[in-house]
């Protein structure tokens, strides 16, 4: 992105929550104008107020990512990290540049991504600074079974996010989190081959404190929830080491040990179990599949029991039948 310094220099001088003043910005960023950066901004969920044409406020602070601070909490160095401030997409970034990744393990993580996908394209709402945007481009000799990582990478996070304290945190099929009834991350998995090399690339979207004011406002539906409404703060820093950390040792146990262990903690975790749901499937003549959710096989398929018969479905998106 033009000029992404600036900006990063513009919201640090707004970070302490303070009303500044234009002519103090202007002079710090050496700038005849200032607008340019402050729409930018506000583009990008930063929900910076106004009372005048000549003051501003950041309503809502954070934490800018820092690479020293991940760095120093990572249990691993040899952990490749790139962080990129503003950017297209982390997942896309690491599709781009498989013919120069020989690392076993390298993580993207972005302050704001402009073209943040889910799920079978969705759009992935974020914010600047208050949503956690990182991809682990996972390398291995031998493939793994695609549709059972997504759902492994799900526990881990629910696991890790309940030793932190957040609790009655559970997984959606195939691999969103929820916390009560609504989303709270999500997760996708892209594999690509080359050099006889496999990646697996792990996308993760987490709501830290995505606000219901300012532009998001139009994007979002009721159904998502932020870490902040746990009532538990911590700082992205220490997260984004933290998830690093326990993504490297788990994935490592499930390429030695296979997914048998982590298919006993799903029904654990699993928040539609046992409930009448809808699964809408675009390979089944664009219809909703009704029935009631009975977990998933050992091949990471959703099982769904219609008329007494239990059958199993590997694509769609899984909603509670109300």
């Amino acid at each position: 992105m033009k000029n992404i310094k600036i900006l990063i220099k513009l919201i640090n001088i707004l970070l302490d929550g303070k009303i500044h003043y234009s002519y103090e910005i202007r002079n710090y960023l050496i700038l005849d104008n200032i607008n340019y950066y402050i729409d930018l901004a506000r583009k990008l969920g930063i929900l910076i107020i106004s009372k005048s044409n000549s003051d501003y406020q950041l309503l809502n602070t954070f934490t800018l990512l820092s690479k020293n601070i991940i760095i120093n909490y990572l249990k691993l160095k040899t952990i490749k990290l790139i962080i990129i401030p503003v950017i297209n997409s982390t997942n896309k970034y690491f599709i781009n540049k498989l013919d120069n990744i020989n690392n076993k393990c390298c993580v993207c993580v972005s302050e704001y991504q402009t073209k943040a996908v889910g799920r079978n394209g969705k759009k992935w709402i974020n914010s600047f600074g208050n949503s956690l945007c990182l991809s682990i481009c996972w390398l291995l000799k031998k493939p793994l079974l695609c549709s059972t990582i997504g759902i492994v990478v799900s526990i881990i996070l629910a696991n890790l996010l309940k030793n932190l304290g957040i609790k009655n945190i559970g997984v959606k099929w195939p691999n969103d989190l929820y916390l009560k009834n609504k989303k709270l991350a999500g997760i996708l998995v892209e594999k690509t081959s080359t050099n006889n090399n496999h990646y697996y690339i792990i996308g993760i979207g987490i709501n830290l404190n995505i606000s219901n004011t300012g532009n998001l406002l139009n994007k979002l539906d009721s159904n998502w929830i932020s870490l902040i409404d746990t009532g538990i703060t911590i700082n992205r820093n220490i997260l984004t080491a933290k998830i690093i950390n326990s993504m490297y040792y788990w994935l490592i146990f499930f390429e030695q040990n296979g997914f048998s262990y982590f298919f006993n903690l799903w029904k654990k975790l699993d928040v539609f179990i046992n409930r009448k749901v809808l699964l809408y499937n675009q390979f089944y003549n664009n219809n909703s599949i009704y029935g009631i959710n009975r977990g998933i096989n050992q091949y990471g398929a959703i099982l769904i029991e219609i008329n007494n018969v239990v059958r199993a479905y590997y694509t769609g998106s899984l909603h509670l039948d109300h």
